[in-house]
This record gives structure tokens, sequence and C-alpha cells, in this order.
């Protein structure tokens, strides 16, 4: 089932974490919880037990929101991600899919060329 972005919640813990001296977030996802670094990055299960927190209006992006700005089959995005080197890299991965951090997206999206490409005259034969 496609993650629903408006489901993750993302927190900022307020007490430090060992291992993690600039500070944890927290990201959930239906009963799933990842402890990253501040914006995402290294990800590892956590333990939730509600520790100090606040809660951020962080912006994620999913598989099929990314390929449909792109106008791509979802499929073809993974290609994509191989194949670009300026991709970037999910902040995590939940059982339903990986997600990204929407201004990282947003900031490696090609920009939509000025004239659209015309569609080939199908009465044509290709040449």
């Amino acid at each position: 089932m496609p993650i629903n972005p408006k489901l993750v919640r993302v927190f900022e813990l307020l007490d430090t974490i060992e291992a993690r001296p600039k500070g944890a977030w927290v990201f959930q996802y239906h009963g799933e919880t990842f402890l990253t670094d501040p914006a995402g990055g290294d990800p590892e299960p956590f333990a939730w037990s509600d520790q100090p927190h606040r809660v951020l209006d962080f912006e994620v992006k999913t598989r099929d929101e990314i390929a449909g700005a792109l106008r791509i089959n979802p499929a073809k995005l993974g290609l994509v991600s191989r194949t670009d080197p300026t991709f970037p890299a999910p902040i995590l991965e939940f059982r339903d899919g990986p997600i990204w951090a929407a201004d990282a997206v947003e900031r490696w999206a090609p920009t939509p060329t000025s004239t659209p490409v015309p569609a080939r005259d199908r009465s044509q034969p290709r040449g």
C-alpha cells in the first residue's frame, strides 16, 4: 500500500541522545518509528516512549508523488534514482516504501521545458 505522506509524523527530541550530539529527529508512520539525525539521515529503528519532543512541520514526498510530478511510472523512479547521481537519497524506508525530504526533491527536480515536445503524428510512419 502506498504511503500517505500526511500520516508521517516528525518530531525533534529535546533531550540529547547518545551518539547523536547534534540532536535527533523521530519519524513515525503506521506503528513504525525511526530515529534519525536532524533533517533525516542515519536512520535506525527506535522504541518510542514519548520522550520530551517538539512536533516539526517537515514535509516528505513519496515515490508516487515524485513519479507523478515527473510524469513517469513509479517503477521507473527506481531507474532514475540508480542512474542519476544527483537524485536525493531517501531519508528512510518504512515497510510501505521510502520517503524523501520534500525540499531535497524540489532542489533536484528538473525544470520543465518551456515548450512541450510535440506528440508524433501516429498516422505517419516513424522515420
